[in-house]
């Protein structure tokens, strides 16, 4: 096995094990976010001073502002999330918010104008997953219908990071996520500026430090950079493929560690919702 295959499998596990740390922390979604991005932006950037290698900025207005909007959007989506982890299960969140390729492939494909029978069919099969996905018999957390209109909204503003990311593509993957990063903790931090204190900083204890730390160093700096380091490495069907690991290894985390109960109905529906977004992301 390649190196650059092995750097993206460990960043797809990294991912796929995010919803376990989120939900072993009594914190407020935004609080964790803004530390997550904070210090994950910070760890990218000493990532990039041990390679000597300077940071990149867009250098069109436009390219900038869309920059500053996916900012803010990677911020929103981290807390609707997050919040989705703890009103539905880790699985049903995870499974949601890997509706977002499905939503940007048709959105391309209505804007191109080029959708058809063959795309409908994978539409409404995508739908059918999600309504096996959350069927009454299922359990789905202790406030299922919050939690999985968050899972949604966040698949929603996913999308639209996906959407807008080729206006600053002159920009490497890399330096767009650190800026990413930056934007969203700043953005963060200044809404739990303005907002009533959620929490009194001095009482996070040293696990919920430890745990905010995991986060941001692990499920984020060095994921990210596995993840970038690996991408050009690779050719676009065998990184297409490995990136499936991030949700079935939610999937496997969530059901083992977290003794999250999967029904039958939602296994044929988690299979239909990743079957068309591979189906699409092929290229």
């Amino acid at each position: 096995m390649k190196r650059s295959q092995i750097q993206l499998i460990s960043a797809m596990l990294i991912f796929g094990s995010l919803g376990l740390f989120v939900r072993q922390l009594p914190l407020p979604s935004a609080v964790i976010a803004a530390l997550r991005a904070g210090i994950g932006a910070g760890v990218l950037g000493l990532y990039k001073v041990i390679r000597h290698t300077p940071l990149q900025l867009p250098k069109s207005f436009q390219a900038r502002l869309a920059l500053l909007i996916s900012g803010v959007l990677l911020g929103s989506n981290w807390v609707f999330l997050f919040e989705a982890y703890r009103r539905t299960t880790v699985s049903v969140a995870t499974l949601c918010y890997y509706l977002a390729p499905i939503l940007v492939a048709f959105f391309t494909l209505m804007r191109s104008r080029t959708f058809n029978r063959h795309s409908g069919i994978l539409l409404l099969s995508a739908l059918i997953g999600l309504g096996l996905l959350i069927n009454p018999g299922a359990q789905l957390g202790s406030d299922p219908v919050i939690g999985i209109s968050f899972g949604l909204i966040a698949a929603l503003m996913y999308a639209g990071i996906i959407l807008i990311n080729p206006y600053f593509k002159a920009v490497s993957g890399l330096d767009s996520s650190c800026l990413q990063l930056l934007i969203a903790a700043l953005i963060l931090l200044l809404y739990l500026f303005i907002q009533p204190p959620m929490i009194h900083w001095k009482a996070i204890n040293t696990i919920q430090w430890g745990l905010v730390l995991v986060l941001g160093i692990v499920h984020t700096g060095i994921a990210y950079a596995l993840y970038f380091s690996a991408l050009p490495k690779l050719n676009s069907t065998t990184a297409a493929f490995l990136s499936y690991i991030d949700p079935i290894s939610a999937l496997l985390f969530s059901g083992y560690l977290l003794h999250e109960p999967f029904t039958i109905l939602q296994i044929v529906g988690a299979v239909l919702i990743l079957g068309v977004s591979w189906k699409l992301s092929r290229p």
